[in-house]
């Protein structure tokens, strides 16, 4: 696949995969003819970093997540503890945005009430 098909795919633009690429989030993918040509397992790959992205999670963590994945099985453990980490560090916020959920609707739920003017 080209860059543009895999962008579109993604919903990113052709500048951020290959910015994402120079950085070392996404492996090096392959050239033919010096033109990018991305496999389906790049496409995964780069779904996974921009769900990644997408709920905040750092991208020195997700470099070093792709430097050990890179290195092979040895760095299973470590990948796995990087990823409970991650896991651990989403459930304190979701239930941070769950707590100011509830207190938005009560707030508002007194402004129907005409509790609040």
């Amino acid at each position: 696949m080209k860059i543009s098909e895999v962008a579109e795919k993604v919903d990113l633009t052709p500048v951020t995969l290959r910015y994402y690429e120079k950085m070392g989030l996404i492996p090096e993918v392959k050239k033919e003819h010096g033109v990018r040509n991305y496999s389906e397992n790049d496409l995964n790959w780069i779904s996974f970093i921009k769900c990644m992205r997408n709920v905040g999670i750092p991208v020195k963590d997700l470099l070093e997540y792709t430097e050990l994945l890179q290195q092979g099985s040895d760095t299973k453990k470590a990948r796995r503890q990087i990823l409970v980490k991650e896991l651990h560090r989403l459930e304190e916020q979701e239930q941070a945005v769950h707590s100011t959920i509830n207190r938005l609707k009560h707030k508002i739920s007194l402004y129907d009430q005409g509790e609040l003017k």
